[in-house]
């Protein structure tokens, strides 16, 4: 049985917080250092300026750099990461500062976008140029010029999106018609984006391949809650999980490191470039593949990505370090990023059983003191429907006996609307007897 890694203690030690980035991953690498101190000389936690930078840094990579690992044919490189945390814990101002860490590109690179619509995502690749129509001016001073037209097309390829709160993309996935949900999981493995319409104004193509997408979502822990109970989608699957909180932020801020100027989102090769990885980490991957596909291996639905995120995070770490290859260091930081995902994934999810289980006490408490209201409310009742039975014996015990209109006027107002009952069970109980519009006491 192959030994558990170092870091796979250090993430069960994490005692006040399981699922933060372990110490042994921190001091794995100098970048890991760098990133850390940064955000820690701005008071924020390092965990959120990792994943941000992570996100960031994939959706700033070139499209043409992809991870080959003999499945699926050339993976993209999108990370999706989702920040959990309270109100003012510093999921933005850490996500911000991904923007001083690493410089992007001299390109046109969409940074920083908000979410709105499916159709928004893909627009935020979309523009309009001038394209030949293959004519020439015939006169005119422009005689001799190919004559142009407008066109909407692809322009750019890389755009990094960022929702400060995860429970904007929960309500926008809830309309009618929103494309926002299926948006997000396609563009989270790199497939097509877009929608053909009638008009070529409404009409958004983002082929496969063609583009690079990074996502950082805050949550509460309230509103993380609902989209990891949604992982029949396969939307929660797709995200990194991550604290906002921070223990080991210091009392005393350290120096600012300065930014990372050298780094793979600024690299533009004009050819692909393929991540290769270990034989070692390929056969194995090719083992799961196919005992899933025989149906020997079923997998839990939230960790139906681990594979795949593990290749992007290993692919992003060995480019982090200058290198077009995976190194088996790679992959068991990635693993660790996974390991430390799935702790704060799966403490949000007893966090939702246990307040399911609240909830169903609360509305079987509920539904007992509702009962026992009742039965106290039908015990005064019945009770008062007796003392106004013998009420009606003791007005119909004067001779002649009493009529219903005299009874209801000898009685108080309280005890009005339920003559007619305390009536039938004077009678029912031998008491009285009704004799025309009368009620008599048997005296023979």
């Amino acid at each position: 049985m192959t030994a558990a890694p170092a870091w796979a203690e250090d993430v069960r030690e994490t005692i006040s917080r399981p699922g933060l980035l372990p110490e042994t991953f921190w001091s794995a690498r100098p970048v890991f250092q760098h990133i850390r101190q940064a955000a820690h000389a701005e008071g924020c936690s390092g965990d959120v300026l990792f994943y941000s930078s992570l996100a960031r840094l994939s959706g700033m990579m070139s499209h043409h750099i992809r991870a080959r690992t003999g499945i699926g044919g050339r993976a993209s490189l999108n990370i999706f990461a989702a920040m959990v945390g309270t109100s003012g814990a510093g999921k933005s101002t850490s996500s911000s500062l991904t923007r001083s860490l690493m410089a992007p590109p001299d390109d046109d690179f969409r940074d920083g976008l908000p979410v709105g619509t499916g159709e928004g995502m893909a627009e935020a690749f979309m523009g309009t140029v001038e394209e030949p129509t293959g004519e020439i001016h015939k006169r005119g001073p422009n005689k001799g010029d190919p004559v142009m037209h407008r066109v909407r097309r692809q322009v750019r390829h890389n755009a990094y999106f960022y929702v400060d709160e995860g429970q904007t993309i929960a309500k926008l996935g809830e309309r009618t018609g929103s494309t926002l949900a299926e948006t997000l999981r396609r563009a989270a493995v790199g497939e097509t984006l877009g929608q053909t319409n009638a008009t070529e104004e409404r009409t958004r193509y983002i082929p496969a391949g063609s583009y690079s997408l990074g996502l950082l979502v805050g949550f509460q822990p309230s509103t993380a809650v609902p989209v990891l109970a949604d992982a029949s989608t396969g939307t929660p699957q797709r995200f990194l999980w991550g604290w906002a909180d921070d223990p080991a932020i210091p009392d005393t801020p350290p120096r600012w490191p300065g930014s990372i100027d050298v780094h793979p989102g600024r690299r533009r090769p004009t050819e692909a470039v393929d991540i290769q990885f270990p034989e070692r980490i390929k056969a194995m991957l090719w083992r799961d593949k196919v005992a899933r596909a025989r149906g020997e291996l079923e997998v839990p639905d939230l960790d139906g990505h681990a594979g795949l995120i593990k290749v992007k995070v290993a692919a992003l770490l060995g480019l982090l370090d200058n290198r077009e290859h995976v190194s088996e260091e790679d992959w068991e930081l990635a693993e660790a990023v996974w390991a430390s995902s799935c702790a704060v994934r799966d403490a949000l999810v007893v966090r939702a059983q246990r307040e399911a289980e609240l909830e169903r006490q609360h509305q079987e408490d509920a539904k007992v003191r509702h009962e026992v209201r009742a039965h106290e409310a039908k015990a005064d009742a019945d009770l008062a429907l007796e003392r106004v039975a013998r009420l009606v014996h003791r007005h119909a015990s004067q001779v002649g006996g009493i009529t219903f209109g005299a009874l209801k006027k000898a009685l108080a107002s309280r005890d009005r609307p339920i003559t007619d009952k305390a009536v039938s069970l004077a009678v029912a109980r031998d008491w009285v007897f009704e004799e025309g519009d009368r009620i008599c006491v048997r005296t023979g």
